[in-house]
Parts: C-alpha cells; sequence; structure tokens
C-alpha cells in the first residue's frame, strides 16, 4: 500500500514538473522583453546603435525562451506564442539591419512591429479585449 501511494504521489509530482516553464519565468521574460523593447526605442530617439543592438539582443534572447503552458489539447494559445515569438525575432532583424545602414525611419517601422505582436499575443492569450 505504501509502495503504490508512493508511486502516485511520485507520479502527480512528476507530471506536475513535466512543464518546466513557470509562471515567474515567463513574468521575468516578459520584463526582459519590455526592458529591452525600451531600450531599443531609446537607442533609436537618441541615435545610439550600440544601446538598439543591445536591445534587440535582449529581447531576442528573451522571446525565444517565451512559452505558454495549453490549457487543454485543443488550445491553440501555444502554437499562437510560438508564432508571435518567431514574427518578433523577424522584426528584431530587421530593425538590426535598418540601424546598420543608417534607416532610422525603417528601425522605428520595425520597432511598431514588434510591439504589434506583443499586444496582439496579449489580446489573444491574456484576453486583453474582453
Amino acid at each position: 500500500m505504501k509502495k503504490m501511494l508512493l508511486s502516485i504521489l511520485s507520479m502527480s509530482m512528476l507530471s506536475m514538473s513535466a512543464y518546466g516553464y513557470s509562471q515567474a519565468e515567463r513574468i521575468q521574460d516578459m520584463r526582459t522583453m519590455e526592458v529591452a523593447m525600451a531600450e531599443i526605442q531609446k537607442g533609436i530617439l537618441y541615435n545610439n546603435t550600440k544601446m538598439t543592438l543591445q536591445g534587440i539582443v535582449n529581447l531576442k534572447a528573451a522571446s525565444s525562451k517565451v512559452e505558454v503552458a495549453p490549457k487543454n489539447s485543443m488550445d491553440y494559445s501555444v502554437v499562437y506564442a510560438k508564432q508571435q515569438a518567431k514574427n518578433i525575432v523577424k522584426f528584431a532583424d530587421k530593425i538590426k539591419s535598418e540601424i546598420e545602414v543608417g534607416h532610422k525611419h525603417g528601425a522605428s517601422t520595425n520597432y511598431a512591429k514588434v510591439l504589434n505582436q506583443c499586444v496582439s499575443c496579449h489580446n489573444k492569450i491574456r484576453k486583453w479585449n474582453q
């Protein structure tokens, strides 16, 4: 009986820890992304290429780690969040290439596209529109 109880307890603990990305980690990554976006914006506004590029590095690193825990087997939010993260990286790369050639307007346009990806994801996943 003890073995059975122990095995059930072990299985429940394993299933709870199977999803290794906690809410605290997600919050921290979101904060990192917010700080990186501010850094990119300041870099563009202050004409500071180094600041902008560092913000892009930080943004890409944080967005590549973000995950969403599925609520059920039909939950589309995991796929949606991964697509938004890919789009953020794509537009961040475009900001980088625009900054490297000195096109501040193109960089700011792609910055807005990154911000739109963030807002879109928050609308769907966090249900901001409700």
